[in-house]
């Protein structure tokens, strides 16, 4: 261990003192003027560590780093296997990326569509059928009844949307005539 990080420098108090003479002499625009500035860096440092590097900003330099790496060989042929591992983990990056992003979008999709559900009035569907798609959101296990349920229900949606297709050709011609 080193003994030096425990003393005291030679000229720290006479620089503190001179600080401190300075600071008197200031007037109180200018001490406030400091003080939101050490303020503002205090701040800065704070965001600065906080910042953690963004996905792309990661993979941006690891592929940086293999172009370096990959310009100072001159003889690549004895390299390959090297390259190739480099490519495979660069390429296992992006596929793990990839497949964040769009469990994130699903998990955003599937909020949105449960938001949706909640604002359908209970006495739109029976109670069996309410039921039955609780379950299916919220992945708890169905029985044969709830299965059949959703089944009618489906069957159901597919007729309301083409009588729905009749209704808009209907509406169309009476607009018209």
């Amino acid at each position: 261990m080193s003994i030096d990080k425990w003393l005291s420098k030679k000229g720290s108090k006479e620089e503190e003192l001179k600080r401190e003479e300075a600071f008197k002499h200031l007037t109180e625009s200018e001490i406030k003027e400091l003080k939101k500035k050490k303020i503002r860096n205090m701040i800065q440092k704070g965001h600065q560590q906080s910042n953690v590097k963004s996905d792309t900003e990661k993979l941006l330099n690891k592929i940086i780093e293999f172009n370096e790496w990959l310009n100072q060989r001159t003889y690549l042929k004895g390299d390959i296997e090297k390259i190739e591992t480099w490519i495979n983990n660069l390429y296992s990056i992006i596929k793990y990326e990839a497949e964040e992003k769009q469990k994130m979008g699903n998990n955003n999709i599937k909020k949105k569509l449960v938001e949706d559900y909640k604002k359908i009035p209970p006495k739109f569907l029976d109670e069996k059928t309410r039921i039955a798609l609780n379950k299916k959101i919220y992945g708890t296990r169905r029985t044969n009844s709830d299965n059949y349920q959703l089944r009618k229900l489906k069957n159901n949606i597919k007729d309301k949307i083409q009588e729905a297709k009749y209704y808009e050709i209907l509406g169309r011609l009476l607009v018209i005539l």
